[in-house]
């Protein structure tokens, strides 16, 4: 019997930051095809799951608005170490704009197209990477370790997959009550 892998916290996870630049094509197409895969999950959320909030966490309506808002984020980051700036953008740790945004006032068919919409930006920005850009390093704000273009999409499809597994959970854990 395979054991299921146990939740960690996203502040808590180890990242890896030697991924190899060859790899570029694999995680683009991961972070490409991640709002399609995505849409798959939230085709199985009843209407009546999602808003709920459980124990003061994200609904899913919340976590698809977080992948939406920092769409932006990635791209700064991106476009940091592409022209060479020592540090890369800051994030917000304490996710003001989501808790903010009343996301739970939207649809989810308006969230997962301003999804695409967003992510659709940060591929078209990936794809004009020269491969000099991609050699390029600039400090990771929180982890405090450089980071190549390659690093940092394997960190945003990490990041991806693990609000992906949330919203998974949520409606796994919502519906059977």
């Amino acid at each position: 019997m395979i054991e299921p892998k146990p939740f960690v916290k996203w502040f808590d996870r180890k990242f890896d930051t030697n991924i190899d630049i060859e790899q570029f094509e694999d995680v683009l197409s991961r972070m490409e095809h991640f709002p399609a895969v995505l849409n798959q999950l939230l085709e199985t959320c009843p209407k009546k799951v999602i808003t709920i909030k459980t124990d003061g966490k994200w609904s899913v309506n919340e976590n698809v608005g977080h992948l939406i808002l920092l769409e932006d984020l990635w791209r700064k980051r991106f476009q940091d170490i592409k022209d060479g700036k020592h540090d890369m953008s800051p994030a917000d740790l304490n996710n003001t704009a989501t808790e903010q945004a009343f996301f739970n006032k939207s649809l989810l068919d308006e969230l997962t197209k301003n999804l695409i919409d967003e992510r659709a930006k940060t591929i078209a920005l990936l794809q004009g990477i020269s491969k000099e850009d991609l050699l390029k390093k600039s400090i990771h704000p929180r982890l405090n370790q450089p980071m190549n273009i390659v690093d940092l999409m394997y960190f945003v499809a990490g990041h991806d997959e693990h609000h992906m597994s949330t919203i998974q959970s949520i409606i796994e854990n919502t519906v059977a009550l």
